[in-house]
């Protein structure tokens, strides 16, 4: 089971790159035609991206869509799973844990949370802006409250494997952490650190519509969604093993073991 949970850290890469070349299609082909102004357009400078995909571009949107939303909902499915798997097959290490109770709680509304939040993200370009505006705004809406708080859940879950002296692979000050503990525990830091980035853009966001400084949050739209495919890519790094993980030990030296004996 830990083989094949490992396996899946192609998940996170994978919608992290289907999210940024769906971006960068749609910014490409918005700039190469000279920056049109759709009939859809509520921004007079910058084209938001429900703009773009909502014409011809809807097909290459909703396969965008569709292929972050199913590998999105499986990384946060797999990282969850990893990590309380990690807690039953290794108790003493994780003797003293806290919050484990908190974090079981917080795993499971997390991945209902992202199942919901993925639906919605498949809905957003199906009932594009032009054809369906308060349908689309509504699937827009869930989608972004899904994801918000399927990210807090996650925070949650990880926020104690943030710290090195918390961390159950190192039992002793004076012993030097293991690598792949210290970049799991970097791309948690990064994954969580990118979150608040994100709730801070967002908020200027908001602040930026509310003062009709249109260009301004148009262009915010879209730094938004390129830096949230940092936090899809980091959680790769969530499935790295723990240094004292000896089903994972097993595969390593597995791996290493050549085939032709």
């Amino acid at each position: 089971m830990r083989r094949s949970l490992r396996s899946l850290r192609f998940l996170p890469l994978a919608a992290g790159t289907a999210w940024s070349v769906t971006l960068l299609i749609l910014l490409i082909v918005w700039l190469a035609e000279g920056r049109p102004r759709y009939p859809s357009q509520s921004n007079p400078y910058v084209a938001y991206i429900s703009d773009i995909g909502a014409f011809r571009l809807q097909p290459l949107f909703i396969v965008g869509a569709v292929l972050t939303a199913l590998t999105l909902f499986g990384t946060i499915l797999t990282v969850h799973l990893a990590f309380h798997q990690t807690l039953s097959q290794q108790p003493q290490a994780f003797a003293e844990h806290r919050w484990r109770r908190s974090t079981t709680v917080s795993s499971v509304l997390a991945c209902i949370l992202a199942l919901a939040s993925c639906a919605c993200q498949i809905c957003v370009p199906i009932f594009n802006k032009r054809h369906h505006p308060q349908t689309h705004h509504l699937f827009l809406s869930l989608a972004l409250a899904g994801t918000a708080f399927t990210a807090i859940s996650t925070t949650i879950t990880f926020w104690s494997e943030m710290w090195p002296r918390n961390n159950p692979t190192v039992h002793h000050h004076h012993e030097k952490e293991p690598h792949n503990e210290t970049l799991r525990r970097r791309c948690i830091i990064a994954s969580n650190s990118i979150f608040l980035t994100e709730i801070v853009l967002g908020a200027c966001f908001i602040a930026f519509l509310w003062t009709d400084q249109y260009r301004v949050a148009g262009i915010l739209e879209w730094i938004l969604s390129f830096v949230l495919t940092g936090y899809f890519w980091a959680f790769a790094g969530f499935l790295v093993p723990c240094g004292n993980d000896p089903a994972a030990a097993a595969d390593e030296e597995e791996e290493e073991t050549p085939l032709l004996r």
